[in-house]
């Protein structure tokens, strides 16, 4: 198992904060903060897509789900849409593949925020998305619909009881083609798959308003932001996502269920106005995710998504 870590600014002969797990030639990195695990993300080469396995609260309970029987394509949490017709959702023959093609080692940092320092963990990545006759190519860049550079950025803030993830995710039209088209269902985008033990206490959110979800209805709307929160009996916990302003289309379109299961995507609604894109454009897509281990207010999580996506834009 490699080991490492560094210690929070300012503070460096005590015990680091932040720290790391992952095997000689990782297929998944661990962060910890002071010992305990916060975040899984996986990126073995066999599967379909890189993905967030676990996020656990400052508590430390997991509250994502991977690969259940019932969907196996599900993933925690999760970014797959269409890209010229081709499904990088699913995973059967036949499908997209978002193909990891260099990892750097997480650095372990702190950041400031509201003009205090907090821990970090920043992870990147460059991921080719292929379609299937082209995934196990040597070359892969030259045959990518969309060359992907990703970057997770996990901050701990002890005070708030709260870890904030920064998906950010730059995207080019790769060699394959001169012009992608991005599209895809409804809940094609950032999706999150929950415990399956916390699915039947699931409360949807959408900007404060409860979507009507009753008699297996989804609901599909545009918010600033969603929020799934959990109670009793077991330890309660809200997850917050939200998509940044200057993403395409603008406003967010959410997609919530809470039966047969509990499920949240962040998506551009792709579903009813595709995006095109041609060769040489870029093109951003950012999100915040917030965990805390306890029911959130509307007020409160508004003030605390201010603090991050106003920092950054």
């Amino acid at each position: 198992m490699l080991f490492c870590s560094v210690p929070p600014v300012g503070a460096s002969d005590t015990p680091p904060t932040l720290s790391l797990e992952g095997t000689q030639e990782p297929t998944a990195w661990t962060i910890l903060y002071k010992g305990q695990k916060v975040m899984v993300y996986s990126f073995a080469p066999q599967k379909f897509k890189p993905y967030v396995k676990e996020l656990c609260t400052l508590k430390g309970d997991n509250i994502l789900r991977d690969a259940p029987h019932d969907h196996l394509h599900h993933h925690g949490l999760m970014y797959a849409i269409k890209v010229n017709e081709i499904n990088f959702w699913e995973e059967v023959s036949g499908n997209g593949v978002e193909k990891v093609v260099r990892t750097t080692r997480p650095i372990l940092g702190s950041v400031r925020v509201s003009g205090d320092e907090f821990p970090r963990a920043t992870l990147s990545q460059v991921i080719h998305w292929l379609a299937p006759q082209d995934a196990f190519l040597p070359n892969s860049a030259a045959m990518a619909l969309l060359v992907e550079h990703r970057t997770l950025a996990l901050t701990i803030d002890p005070p708030e009881d709260e870890i904030a993830l920064e998906w950010k995710s730059v995207f080019e039209v790769g060699g394959k083609t001169n012009t992608v088209t991005l599209s895809g269902a409804t809940y094609h985008g950032l999706g999150v798959r929950f415990r399956e033990d916390l699915d039947p206490i699931a409360q949807h959110s959408l900007a404060g308003l409860r979507p009507d979800l009753a008699n297996k209805r989804q609901d599909v709307s545009v918010a600033s932001w969603a929020s799934v929160s959990f109670a009793a009996p077991g330890p309660p916990a809200t997850l917050v996502l939200a998509g940044y302003p200057a993403n395409a289309h603008g406003v967010t379109t959410y997609f919530s269920m809470l039966t047969p299961f509990a499920y949240l995507s962040a998506t551009q609604g792709l579903d009813k106005e595709p995006l095109v894109y041609h060769a040489g454009d870029k093109f951003e897509m950012n999100y915040v995710i917030l965990l805390c281990s306890r029911a959130e207010s509307k007020d409160r999580i508004e003030k605390r998504l201010q603090a991050w996506i106003q920092r950054d834009h």
